[in-house]
């Protein structure tokens, strides 16, 4: 398996979310933590089926991390 955008954002969300455990109030309930990590799999795996090449792979991925980083921060800022 070669190393991805999509598989650092993954492995950075999951290395926080396991250093969160402990305390008592969590950011994501685990559900929603499911839900995200699963997204982002099903996301890595289709870039994969349909981009053949590496560095176009890793600009696509980047710009979808970046690209759905920026929506989140403004939906959030829209509904607070």
């Amino acid at each position: 398996m070669r190393l991805t955008p999509l598989n650092i954002v993954l492995a950075c969300v999951i290395t926080w979310i396991i250093s969160e455990w402990g305390s008592e109030q969590l950011l994501l309930p685990w559900w929603q933590v499911a839900l995200f990590t699963g997204s982002l799999l099903f996301a890595d795996i289709l870039f994969r089926v349909f981009v053949k090449d590496i560095k176009k792979l890793w600009i696509l991925e980047i710009g979808f991390v970046l690209v759905s980083g920026i929506l989140a921060v403004g939906l959030k800022i829209f509904w607070n």
